[in-house]
């Protein structure tokens, strides 16, 4: 036997060996001191763990430590009110949900803007697309009442017309320009500044074409007010400087408009017109035959009708130049808001804001009770349900309770 089958033998328990290998290890041992050694100290070894006894209660205490500690762990944990705990955190979180929707609801609510009258105006260039100029009507007419000959307006006539009216009014012609002003006001002093506005109005010379109010002044409803106002162009800016210190402005657009050449435009083809009805009413005077004066008739219709127009226009151009609109709107602030207010000391702006945070607070337990309120039946079906369930429950662990008895 060499040192490798030794060492492989010797990895063996002693009793597993046959007496071949036994005897072999014995020669092997004997010629060799190191081996000799090895196997002496591997008796040596086994010799000693025989001789300690390890008493019988050793295992089984050991693992009914371990178990009781395991035991302890999981009833501290189990004993850790975790669904009462659970179940206020999800009540906490529905709560504060609620009363958070409540509350940006209502605020929403106080910042919808009233809708404000708009002016919409025709534009002359649309209609007079099927007008084409007033030279397509002279040709028609001349094809139609073949007996007014030449006395009828012809093309060249009336664009040389048209001409001569245009050269002379631009000479005379002043600028046409319509201002648009439109601006946000907030206010803590509703009832003040409210009076102020109509009051600066009047003062101007100007003119209240639409009002519309809403609110009643508390908490939940602040008022609103929205004007248009026509204010006379050449007292816009002074009214709109006295107007700037009525409360804080938080938003303010201002546009012209340049309608000269549309006004003048309009202007000529006007004054076009009327040319062309006094010469058809002097070929009604010469005419003989029926069916000329039924054509000049109602040629003559068709051209009041578009003196009628071009009037009509002209003189909402003339209002709108002459007054300008002014839109504005007046808007109430709780305490909780901040404005802008010029001069304030330190001391004033700590009083106002903590002014504001006591009314948020209060709006915000406001919003909280009704939340409640209006929760309160299906906080209430829940309760019923839960408080079924519990009897079921424990109605269920007696019956298996009562079956494992009688087992």
């Amino acid at each position: 036997m060499d040192h490798e089958n030794f060492a492989l033998l010797l990895d063996k328990p002693e009793a597993d060996w046959t007496k071949e290998e036994k005897r072999a290890m014995e020669e092997h041992a004997a010629t060799c001191a190191d081996c000799a050694m090895l196997l002496a100290m591997r008796r040596e070894m086994r010799t000693m763990d025989a001789e300690a006894q390890v008493p019988p209660s050793f295992s089984s205490s050991w693992r009914d430590a371990v178990q009781k500690e395991e035991h302890t762990m999981n009833r501290k944990i189990l004993q850790f009110p975790w669904k009462r705990t659970l179940a206020g955190i999800a009540a906490a979180a529905v709560v504060l949900v609620g009363t958070t929707v409540t509350f940006l609801n209502n605020r929403q609510n106080q910042d919808i803007k009233t809708q404000k009258t708009t002016y919409t105006y025709e534009s002359s260039y649309a209609a007079e697309e099927a007008y084409d100029g007033g030279s397509a009507y002279a040709a028609k007419s001349a094809a139609r009442s073949p007996g007014l000959g030449m006395n009828a307006f012809t093309e060249t006539e009336y664009d040389e017309y048209a001409s001569d009216t245009v050269s002379a009014s631009e000479n005379t012609r002043q600028a046409k320009i319509i201002r648009t002003v439109d601006f946000t006001i907030k206010t803590k002093q509703y009832q003040a500044d409210y009076d102020a506005l109509r009051e600066l109005a009047a003062r101007y010379g100007g003119r209240i074409e639409s009002l519309s109010t809403s609110g009643d002044g508390t908490v939940n409803s602040l008022r609103r007010a929205s004007f248009t106002l026509r204010i006379p162009s050449d007292q816009l800016d002074a009214f709109i400087s006295g107007a700037r210190n009525v409360g804080s402005v938080s938003s303010y657009s201002e546009s012209s408009e340049d309608v000269s050449d549309s006004y003048y435009d309009m202007q000529t083809r006007l004054e076009t017109q009327k040319a062309k009805l006094q010469r058809l009413t002097e070929l009604m005077a010469m005419a003989e035959d029926v069916s000329d004066l039924i054509e000049l008739e109602n040629a003559i219709t068709d051209t009041q009708y578009w003196i009628d127009y071009y009037t009509g226009q002209m003189n909402g151009y003339d209002s709108r130049v002459s007054e300008s609109t002014v839109y504005i709107s007046l808007r109430e602030l709780s305490t909780a808001e901040p404005v802008e207010v010029r001069g304030q000391t330190l001391g004033e702006r700590i009083r106002s804001a903590l002014s504001g945070s006591f009314e948020l607070v209060g709006e915000f337990l406001q919003a909280l009770v009704v939340f409640l309120v209006a929760a309160l039946p299906w906080i209430a079906g829940a309760v019923v349900i839960l408080l079924v369930i519990r009897v079921l429950v424990r109605h269920r662990k007696k019956v298996k309770k009562a079956k494992t008895e009688q087992q």
